[in-house]
């Protein structure tokens, strides 16, 4: 039975947009259709500053993955992309994250969903909330716009026009 799953894609490296565009079919082919996609978003880099912009974007998609086959197809996808792992909040080429999987709550060595920074990163909050904002985060019992409202996060998050 297929879930509705949030997927957070983001990256630093390289042509970004065309990245992004590449990725939508190898998404769908992987993972399933995506239902819903996010206008692009530039942000500042968090956590690791000292680097270049990212451009960031949610989708919504439908698989029948269920969430450790879903992680192993993510880590592969980015791998296939050119993604090299040396070290937390790096540049990067692509970023797949897991924002939701379906209302569940997942809490493995591996994976945690809904992700766990979630309530504090405004350049994932505000895409989330222009396709969902009445998702209710599983854990929280609070739905995305709120989640928004309530962000400590003050970094700009400047929308794209393409």
């Amino acid at each position: 039975m297929a879930t509705n799953i949030y997927l957070s894609l983001g990256g630093n490296l390289g042509n970004t947009l065309e990245i992004f565009k590449n990725v939508y079919p190898i998404l769908e082919k992987k993972i399933g259709p995506i239902l819903h996609f996010s206008s692009l978003y530039q942000t500042k880099a968090w956590g690791n500053t000292q680097q270049a912009d990212f451009l960031n974007q949610v989708l919504e998609l439908s698989t029948d993955l269920n969430p450790q086959e879903l992680i192993t197809q993510l880590l592969g996808i980015e791998t296939e992309l050119g993604r090299v792992r040396k070290q937390t909040w790096e540049a990067r080429i692509i970023d797949l994250d897991i924002l939701f999987y379906g209302n569940q709550i997942v809490q493995e060595s591996n994976l945690q969903i809904p992700h766990p920074f979630l309530p504090q990163r405004k350049f994932v909050l505000i895409p989330l909330a222009e396709i969902a904002p009445n998702l209710i985060h599983p854990i929280l019992q609070k739905s995305i716009a709120t989640l928004l409202i309530d962000c400590p996060d003050s970094s700009e998050v400047k929308q794209l026009e393409l």
